[in-house]
């Protein structure tokens, strides 16, 4: 019965948003259709970092900053500035505009609510391969926080397993 509830919610809630959104514009959803909402609402800010950090890392876009980044946005790296100025100033000065124009490895990524997380695996050139995992919470439809764990994937592992 719970799956038929969740079913029905899950079509009232897209019916909805195709047809603009003004269903739900006014009440909140409560229940299943929250956990539907809250769950479209994740997917939709997984998407919107995914392109962001395309965009913005491997495409080389210092415009999607304005796009996509809060004009408040908070750093928690603290070798990292705040601000949509202090991402451009930051990337500038790791050299990452000078490096080759390509996709993102994306090695998992993965929402829930407001927060948005993902591993990549980067090649900088004459530097070791890296793993990142990069935290994201989303205000408003913008990157307003951002926490990030970078580690060197080291060539004297004691297993064989990839950390990616």
């Amino acid at each position: 019965m719970k799956s038929h509830i969740a079913l029905g919610a899950a079509l009232l809630l897209s019916a909805s948003l195709l047809s603009g959104g003004t269903a739900f514009a006014k009440a909140k959803p409560s229940g299943d259709a929250a956990i539907v909402a809250s769950h479209i609402q994740a997917q939709k800010n997984k998407a919107l970092v995914l392109k962001a950090y395309q965009e913005l890392l491997g495409d080389h876009d210092v415009t999607a900053l304005d796009r996509y980044w809060a004009a408040d946005y908070i750093q928690h790296n603290p070798h990292m500035t705040d601000g949509r100025a202090g991402v451009k100033a930051d990337l500038e000065r790791l050299g990452i505009f000078k490096l080759p124009k390509g996709k993102v490895e994306i090695v998992r990524a993965v929402a829930e609510g407001d927060m948005v997380w993902l591993q990549t695996h980067q090649k900088p050139p004459g530097s070791p391969d890296l793993v990142l995992i990069d935290i994201f919470r989303l205000s408003n439809g913008k990157i307003a926080e951002h926490w990030d764990v970078i580690q060197a994937v080291p060539d004297d592992a004691t297993n064989p397993r990839r950390m990616y």
